[in-house]
């Protein structure tokens, strides 16, 4: 009884080591291809002059995209919406961010519920909104000409630490639509 027990030991054993994977490499990070087409079709189409992150380090690797254009005689009207997720890739560090930006005038609350302002941070001579909730997460938000800016930690595990946010902000500009910039009069910090 106790070789066969030892004979099922060993055989577990073998398959723990040479089969099971034991995830020392980190898998590679899905990058949305193309995203400045699907920038140039949202701000051709936005009710609002356009901006969003442009000449980010190669570690910030977007992984989604969402839009919501307005959908014409509902009760959300003229509202739309742009969400990019992003993962800051370092090596063995890996944290997600999110830039959103919305002409809804509900857009801080929607977003991030009632998180109130904690203080402000100067981005590139702009200031904008510091928002913590009580589990330490950061947001930073501005509102200007009707549109809100949010970037944010993503709100769980695995959160972007300040000095991202803030590179995130500072990238902000007016997307541009064949060789017209869309958004000048709205344009982040340059």
């Amino acid at each position: 009884m106790v070789l066969s027990l030892a004979v099922v030991l060993a055989g577990v054993a073998v398959f723990f080591v040479f089969v099971m994977p034991h995830g020392s490499d980190d898998p590679e990070v899905k990058v949305v291809e193309n995203i400045e087409s699907t920038l140039t079709a949202y701000a051709r189409q936005a009710p609002y002059p356009a901006s969003a992150p442009a000449g980010l380090p190669d570690l910030f690797k977007p992984t989604s995209v969402r839009i919501t254009l307005p959908s014409g005689g509902t009760s959300d009207g003229d509202t739309a919406r742009l969400t990019i997720g992003y993962v800051v890739d370092r090596p063995g560090d890996r944290t997600f961010t999110r830039f959103l930006q919305s002409n809804a005038a509900d857009a801080v609350q929607a977003i991030l519920g009632d998180r109130p302002v904690t203080g402000s941070v100067d981005v590139a001579g702009e200031s904008w909104d510091e928002r913590r909730d009580d589990r330490g997460h950061l947001a930073l938000s501005r509102e200007q000409g009707g549109v809100t800016t949010i970037i944010d930690d993503g709100g769980g595990p695995g959160g972007a630490e300040q000095a991202d946010l803030v590179a995130l902000a500072a990238a902000v500009r007016p997307v541009k639509v064949g060789a017209v910039e869309v958004g000048a009069a709205s344009a982040g910090p340059a």
